[in-house]
């Protein structure tokens, strides 16, 4: 079993793919994973999960301590720098850390049918819009990115999410969402801990029974207050018998008014837990591959069927082409992050000298590979589980232009400079 949990390890715990691994995508899609097809892999998952020894696998089994251990950097940083990410690059500022920055549950994409579909998985509809992760504490409800990039800082009313919360109290709560800016809408996907509970080890079905319950419990959370500046809304999850998909599919469109689109399906393992990274526990299909992959009783709308591609073939030569597309964009981003580092390297050459430029190029270098994860332009062999690479820097953009984190930005730098 040791020897299980090792190579399930490198299996699931996302690495920086090789060269070779990149050329031989086509290879990989047809033997997908170390351990062969996604239902062996499944199966091993669910094993070690019973047997309690996934501790290599759950990376969040301290979300907790995380959460508290980024909370004393921030009181840090604020007290000894300007602590602010600019919209633009702006040399002299510090970016954020992304200690968030592998925590979110990522998808595979689901390329067959589990033998236990209809008994043991659910759908998700998701919206178009920005995965985010929201951690609320002492009083603040923060946002970042599936980077791990801090996106804004909101007032709600999640448990230690705004000042009226009890400070004596320990309270926190951190979320998996979806948000959607134009109606500042938080739609929530999973919970990974409720006022100092962590969820992780609960498997899907609990958690989902948690989040109606407890979410379901306070009223503040579904209007726009003082105290509260986002709705919540918990994303059904929808049986995956015959009769209960084809009562979703086919009807059109799935959210009210049709605000937001829908982006794709998530399909999650009843029995899954909670851990960080790309699982085979959860699969990603957009609307229109469903017949393909889970059978021609599942029927969609016809509505569906025009968000597909006219040159689709079939799901595995649509997965070829997104790859070579995103890795393109990978590409243009690297180069973008190094000329920029390179002017700011230069600028410090001639202010400060030799020496100082110098310092600065080599932290060029780190700044490169950390812009590029911001942005999330990087390889990966797994479904974009929403199309937010680019929405999220028109998110940011939108974000930066509300009165009230400007307003805090500005603050920020202030007292910095004095």
């Amino acid at each position: 079993m040791e020897e299980v949990v090792e190579k399930l390890s490198d299996a699931v715990i996302s690495k920086e793919p090789t060269e070779e691994d990149k050329s031989n995508f086509e290879g990989l899609y047809k033997n997908w994973g170390k351990l062969g097809n996604q239902e062996e892999r499944r199966r091993e998952i669910l094993e070690v999960q019973k047997s309690n020894r996934n501790t290599k696998l759950d990376l969040c089994r301290g979300i907790l301590d995380l959460v508290n251990t980024t909370e004393e950097e921030n009181i840090f940083h604020n007290k000894n720098k300007a602590y602010y990410r600019p919209n633009i690059y702006v040399a002299g500022f510090h970016r954020t850390p992304t200690n968030y920055s592998n925590v979110l549950m990522l998808s595979e994409w689901m390329i067959e049918k589990p033998f236990d579909f209809a008994d043991n998985w659910y759908m998700v509809p998701c919206p178009k819009a920005v995965r985010v992760l929201v951690v609320s504490n002492h009083g603040r409800t923060k946002c970042y990115t599936k980077y791990g990039s801090f996106k804004f800082e909101r007032c709600t009313a999640l448990p230690g999410g705004n000042p009226n919360w009890n400070k004596k109290k320990n309270n926190c709560c951190v979320l998996d969402c979806f948000y959607y800016d134009n109606n500042r809408i938080m739609f929530v996907l999973d919970i990974l801990a409720w006022n100092c509970q962590p969820m992780t080890d609960g498997e899907t079905e609990f958690r989902h029974y948690w989040l109606q319950t407890h979410l379901g419990e306070l009223p503040g959370l579904k209007v726009i207050s003082r105290m509260n500046q986002i709705i919540f809304k918990i994303l059904p999850k929808i049986p995956c018998d015959t009769e209960s998909l084809n009562n979703f599919l086919q009807t059109y469109p799935p959210f009210e008014n049709h605000i937001p689109q829908l982006d794709g399906l998530l399909f999650y393992h009843k029995r899954a837990h909670y851990f960080a990274g790309q699982t085979p526990l959860v699969g990603w299909l957009y609307p229109f591959m469903v017949p393909e992959v889970l059978g021609e009783d599942i029927k969609i709308s016809p509505a569906y069927e025009l968000d597909k591609p006219e040159n689709y073939t079939d799901q595995a030569d649509f997965i070829i082409k997104f790859e070579k597309k995103y890795n393109k964009r990978l590409a243009k981003n690297t180069r973008r992050c190094s000329k920029m580092d390179t002017a700011e390297a230069e600028q410090g050459t001639e202010r400060k000298g030799r020496h100082v430029g110098e310092d600065k190029q080599g932290k060029a270098k780190e700044d490169t590979i950390q812009a590029t994860m911001e942005t999330g332009l990087e390889v990966q062999l797994a479904p974009p589980d929403s199309n937010t690479d680019q929405m999220e820097s028109e998110e940011i953009e939108s974000s930066a232009k509300d009165s009230d984190e400007l307003e805090s930005s500005t603050t920020n730098a202030a007292a910095a400079l004095e």
